[in-house]
Parts: structure tokens; C-alpha cells; sequence
């Protein structure tokens, strides 16, 4: 478990009523993977990694909590959700395809990093979200984003400007991709997302992203350029591990510390296992 120090909390000066807690583990002096959630108004979006439970339940203790939303059912998003939820009798909404993970969280496959990391949430209940959320003064839109996950969904905030992004964008460049991934979905979804009004992204990796609808497109270029780059090279003969290496380079850290679960050749292999775009 982590200790008070080592669990960050921020708050967000431009949008005082939103809270980022930002919390990961770090057994060997290195903060390994960390991840946010965040309170808008009275609910939570996510509840992080439960090797910050204790830390985190406690800085929530004096606040108004009335609800949670899981963007999807990795356990360093529903971490938390049993001692939450235990703590102040409150429903957790997610896509109705998170809700077995919720009620047996060992569902989810875990390999060795993400239990040295993260572990196995205690199960906890959830219901279906709907098209919205009354988050307080808030007014959340649901949106199925599938591509990092199936169940996996972002959030909006069209008054406010507000898109809460989950594990979907993480930052403007990409290289590597899990072995559950799917690039081209990935890319898609973000393009639909694209087309709503976007001030600020709340991503679960990044935090606090301004200018969300150019960095959003910036994501999308990267993504095609890429895209494009290794269907070019398929034609030119390049098995998928020459073009990894041409548009990627050598695997490193990432790759060996999640023994291929993360990795830059699952990147190519996903783009060039999709449909290419007409007239590229």
C-alpha cells in the first residue's frame, strides 16, 4: 500500500469543483503506471487502483459522493469501487459489459505486472449507465468508445466543454498497444469524438490536457500517418517485424517488463490485421 506521500492529489484550479487523485505504486522507488480518477460535482469517474485504497477512502470521507462511473473494467479503474461504494451506499454505473468484471473482478486475466502493479479489485455491484449522468451541477453524456476495451465509454461535458476520456486517448503520440487492443478501433472512435466541442480532456494517464479538440486531432494525424506507413511497407514486401522495426524501432522496457502485453509489434500487427482504408 501506498503511503500518504506517495499518493498525489490535485485540484484543478480552472474547474475547482473537478478533483484529480492521482495514484499508483511504487515497490521499487519507481511510480509504476499510474493512473487518475477523478470527482466531478458529486461522482466519481473511476476510482484508480486499490494499492491506494486506504489513501484515497480516506481523502474522500468529507466529501459528497452520490455515484460512480467506470469508463471500463480494468482494475486500475475499479480499483476502488468496493470501499466506496461499501462506505456511502452509492450505485456504480458503467457499460452493461463491465458489469460481470465489477461482480468478479477475476475475470479479468491478470498478468504478473499488472498484479505486482495493480492486483485484483474486490467485486462490488454495478448497474447500467444510461444516456446521462447528473453529476451535480453537471450534466455527464455517455458515449460507447470501444477500441482500448469493448465496454469502454467516455464522458461529456457539452456546456462545460469537458471529455473524459478513460484509457482512449493517453497523450497525442501512440506507439505501443496491448495484446486486447485494436488500433483501427481506436482510431475510429476518436475521430467520431472529434467532431464534439472539446476545451479540455480528462485523461486517466495524461490528467489535465487543454486545447482537447487540437490535441485530439494531432492523435488522429499521428495515428493515420502511422497507419499509412505500415500498409505501405506491407506492399513493399516487409514482414511485420522489418516494419516494425522501420516505423517503430527496437522494442525496450515496456515490452520485456509485460513480457509482449505492451509492445510496439502489437501496434503493426494490429493495424495490418484490419481493413486499409479505400484509396491509400
Amino acid at each position: 500500500m501506498l503511503s500518504k506521500e506517495e499518493l498525489k492529489l490535485f485540484k484543478i484550479s480552472e474547474q475547482e469543483s473537478i478533483l484529480l487523485f492521482y495514484m499508483g505504486r511504487s515497490p521499487l522507488g519507481i511510480l509504476l503506471y499510474p493512473v487518475y480518477a477523478f470527482l466531478v460535482g458529486d461522482v466519481l469517474i473511476d476510482t484508480g487502483t486499490n494499492r491506494a485504497g486506504h489513501e484515497f477512502l480516506e481523502s474522500l470521507k468529507d466529501r459528497k459522493i452520490t455515484g460512480i462511473i467506470n469508463t471500463h473494467h480494468h482494475e486500475d479503474h475499479i480499483g476502488n469501487n468496493a470501499d466506496v461504494q461499501q462506505h456511502f451506499g452509492i450505485n456504480i454505473y458503467a457499460h452493461p459489459l463491465t458489469l460481470p468484471y465489477l461482480e468478479n473482478p477475476r475475470l479479468n486475466d491478470l498478468h504478473l505486472y499488472q498484479r505486482i502493479v495493480w492486483d485484483w479489485p474486490r467485486p462490488s455491484k454495478g448497474e447500467a449507465v444510461g444516456a446521462s449522468v447528473k453529476a451535480g451541477p453537471y450534466h455527464l453524456e455517455v458515449i460507447h468508445s470501444p477500441g482500448h476495451a469493448e465496454d469502454h465509454i467516455c464522458l461529456y461535458e457539452p456546456d462545460k466543454k469537458w471529455l473524459f476520456t478513460g484509457d482512449l486517448f493517453c497523450g497525442t503520440n501512440f506507439v505501443y498497444l496491448r495484446q486486447d487492443e485494436n488500433y483501427l478501433q481506436i482510431l475510429d472512435t476518436l475521430k467520431k469524438l472529434s467532431a464534439l466541442n472539446i476545451e479540455t480532456i480528462f485523461c486517466n494517464l495524461k490528467g489535465v490536457v487543454k486545447d482537447g479538440k487540437i490535441a485530439l486531432a494531432k492523435k488522429i494525424s499521428t495515428m493515420e500517418r502511422l497507419r499509412d506507413d505500415v500498409f505501405k511497407l506491407r506492399d513493399q514486401g516487409l514482414s511485420p517485424y522489418r516494419i516494425r522495426q522501420k516505423v517503430l524501432g527496437r522494442e525496450d522496457a515496456r515490452h520485456f517488463f509485460t513480457r509482449g502485453h505492451y509492445s510496439k509489434q502489437n501496434t503493426v500487427d494490429s493495424i495490418l490485421s484490419g481493413k486499409r482504408p479505400a484509396n491509400r
